[in-house]
């Protein structure tokens, strides 16, 4: 059995019930009648239009090298090993070098030897050349000592040179580091036999890098002196964009994906390594100006239509619905083509609630 329990009011608890009710009846009034919202406006104005060229980019090094010998032979010794920070002039491998030296101590040999002969034959000359010809020994004689001095002094160059040409074998035994960078791959090991174009290293510089983006070709006519590259990590939102030089144009289209070549100097005070991935933002200006307002002024409906709340004030602020054409926008602007006069005060934030003819009040400061 269900018992209902008897509520007895008493009088006052009545009133108390009709006052409470009264409250919450007259509490839903707008609050419009008696506290106008509160709304920033700003002014739409004809500004310069900007083309925003949103990019993909990659970090290069300027200095890149698959490192080889000049000379084939054994490797004898590999000092360095992949990720290892090397400067300039650092002995990376270098190969049996026995061989060559043996020759060229026999180059070294044959020179000595031919220098010895030379002061010979310069000895022999200066002593006929006393004596006189014609008097105590034959013209002939001189002209024959003459010769064979010249042939000992040919003989000489001669291996001067090739003692010369089997230093310079000597010295290439050894691959040396041609700039400071890092090894990131190596390719060789002691034992092997290796030839001249063999890839035993490759080294990448990692401080002279720049930024390669690939720009489509229907931008090139309008990068000029004004154009501005802004970049970043890619994947790093939260970073903020920085500055970039444009260093290089390539001029030539990519007939692939119809795209050329942008080459930026990125800031020197950001780790940026080789291969890593960039966004970019090429900032073209057109030439044109256009009325632009604020993206966040503009109301988006489902059947298509866009419109921006304006503030008009005799007295009083209120609010008017405007609908707008739009043509594009760039960073956080939008351009109108029609619908709204330069100078117009547009709501930019406190208009998701407005209607037609509602008072408002514009936040102190707020009125740009």
């Amino acid at each position: 059995m269900i018992e209902i329990m008897n509520l007895n009011f008493t009088p006052l608890a009545g009133r108390f019930c009709t006052f409470l009710l009264g409250v919450s009846l007259f509490g839903a009034v707008p609050a419009t009648a008696a506290n106008p919202p509160q709304v920033v406006v700003e002014a739409a104005e004809a500004t310069e239009i900007v083309e925003v060229v949103n990019l993909d980019g990659t970090v290069r090094s300027l200095h890149e090298a698959e490192l080889s010998v000049q000379i084939g032979g054994l490797v004898e010794a590999v000092f360095v090993d992949t990720g290892d920070q090397v400067v300039a002039g650092t002995p990376l491998l270098e190969l049996d070098a026995e061989l060559e030296r043996l020759s060229l101590e026999e180059l070294e040999a044959q020179r000595r030897e031919a220098a010895v002969s030379r002061r010979e034959a310069e000895r022999r000359l200066r002593e006929a050349r006393s004596v006189g010809a014609g008097r105590h020994i034959a013209e002939t004689e001189v002209q024959s000592r003459a010769a064979a001095l010249a042939e000992a002094e040919a003989r000489e160059s001669r291996l001067s040179a090739a003692t010369a040409r089997g230093k310079a074998r000597v010295d290439r035994l050894r691959v040396d580091a041609p700039f400071d960078g890092a090894i990131v791959a190596r390719h060789a090991e002691r034992g092997e036999w290796v030839s001249p174009g063999d890839a035993l290293f490759e080294l990448v510089d990692l401080d002279a890098v720049r930024l390669d983006f690939p720009v489509p070709q229907r931008f090139h006519d309008l990068l000029g002196a004004h154009s501005r590259l802004e970049y970043r990590p890619d994947g790093g939102n939260t970073e903020a964009w920085r500055q970039a030089r444009v260093a290089t144009v390539v001029p030539v289209t990519d007939p692939t994906n119809r795209t050329f070549l942008l080459r930026a100097d990125p800031q020197t005070d950001q780790r940026l390594l080789p291969g890593m991935a960039v966004e970019g933002r090429l900032r073209l200006p057109t030439g044109r100006q256009g009325l632009t307002v604020a993206r966040d002024a503009i109301q988006r409906y489902p059947d298509g239509r866009t419109t921006v709340w304006v503030v008009t004030g005799d007295g009083q602020d209120t609010v008017i619905e405007r609908p707008v054409t739009l043509a594009g926008g760039f960073d956080e602007q939008v351009i109108v083509t029609h619908g709204i006069e330069a100078g117009a005060a547009v709501v930019v934030k406190g208009n998701e609630s407005l209607t037609d003819g509602m008072r408002v009040r514009v936040a102190d400061g707020e009125r740009r």
